[in-house]
């Protein structure tokens, strides 16, 4: 493994970070303790989408479709079936990985442009949507109410807020280790080059087709499990929640922010934004309709407009100045 491998793992903002994440939400009400497990949720989304929209370069909407699968499809395999949720899991997880492919492969097979698989993936989002709302077998648009969290780790319960915790904060702590391993292997310096001139790639023999659906296989797979744990948290599939493209567009924004392409930035950018939204929500929600939304949007234009980069460059930048040292080279 190469040395940056452990000089990104071991940085000391991550690892007190890490710190008070474990130490904190047993303490926490459990109001806050909501927005910490809801914060680790994005953080595991946007690191997963990072694999395929930052390192890839592929803005894609299909992702509520990979946490639709993995949400409703093994909750219904539960309920309808009686399919262990474990199992339910991988089942969901495959089925969201051949999906991925299945995309991917259309990208490179009609050589679309960035505009066009943006509006390709936003379709497949819409018509798993409408196939979730019209299928009986996946709750249809009423949703699937899942048995109740009586703690058995066998039958995928996490035994309440804490344990819904630890299960997120290892979702969450394997998505950015996934991202830092993808990084620092062939595949990041691949996907990497794809990104900046995806012609030139091919020119110097990059098996584009491969890389691609590796990107997409491996991020659609996360999603998937991601949304099965979530949907586990929540106690409910509501499919207006988790297969509609509006979470997606989360999962960007907050990607965007942090920094894409970087192992940490999306995961910075959830880590800001989710606490700040649920926060705003809960305290100026009742006080004007509408106020904690314009303050978002207000806190989100000026961070875009400060630095468009995102925020991990411009962090990066600043502690470079502190230790008086030129910042690395991406």
């Amino acid at each position: 493994m190469r040395p940056e491998f452990y000089k990104t793992l071991l940085s000391p903002f991550w690892l007190i970070l890490l710190v008070l994440a474990v130490v904190l939400p047993p303490l926490l009400p459990s109001y806050y303790l909501h927005i910490i497990i809801l914060t680790l949720v994005y953080v595991a989304l946007a690191s997963a989408w990072n694999i395929v929209g930052g390192m890839a370069g592929q803005i894609s909407l299909a992702h509520s479709l990979f946490i639709g699968v993995g949400a409703m499809f093994s909750t219904a395999l539960l309920l309808k079936l009686g399919i262990n949720m474990w199992l339910g899991l991988v089942i969901s997880a495959v089925i969201s990985g051949v999906l991925g492919a299945i995309i991917a492969w259309i990208d490179f097979r009609f050589r679309l442009g960035h505009l066009s698989f943006v509006l390709i993936t936003l379709a497949f989002a819409e018509m798993g949507a409408v196939v979730v709302e019209g299928w009986d077998f996946l709750g249809g648009a009423s949703g699937l109410l899942l048995p109740r969290d009586t703690g058995n780790f066998l039958q995928f319960q996490f035994g309440g807020g804490i344990g819904a915790f630890w299960a997120m904060l290892v979702l969450a702590v394997a998505a950015i280790l996934i991202n830092v391993a993808i990084l620092n292997a062939p595949l990041g310096y691949y996907l990497r080059t794809i990104r900046d001139n995806e012609n030139a790639a091919r020119a110097i023999g990059v098996n584009v087709l491969r890389y691609k659906i590796a990107a997409m296989v491996i991020s659609a797979m996360l999603s998937s499990v991601i949304g099965t744990a979530y949907v586990r948290y929540l106690t409910f599939a509501d499919p207006y929640l988790l297969i509609s493209p509006v979470i997606v567009i989360e999962i960007v924004l907050f990607a965007t922010v942090g920094g894409l392409g970087s192992a940490f930035g999306p995961a910075l950018g959830a880590i800001l934004l989710v606490p700040l939204g649920e926060i705003l929500r809960g305290k100026l929600g009742g006080v004007l309709p509408g106020l904690h939304y314009f303050i978002y949007g207000v806190v989100v234009i000026a961070v875009i407009l400060i630095t468009p980069s995102g925020l991990l460059p411009l962090l990066e930048k600043w502690w470079a100045r502190l230790r008086g040292t030129a910042p690395a080279r991406k």
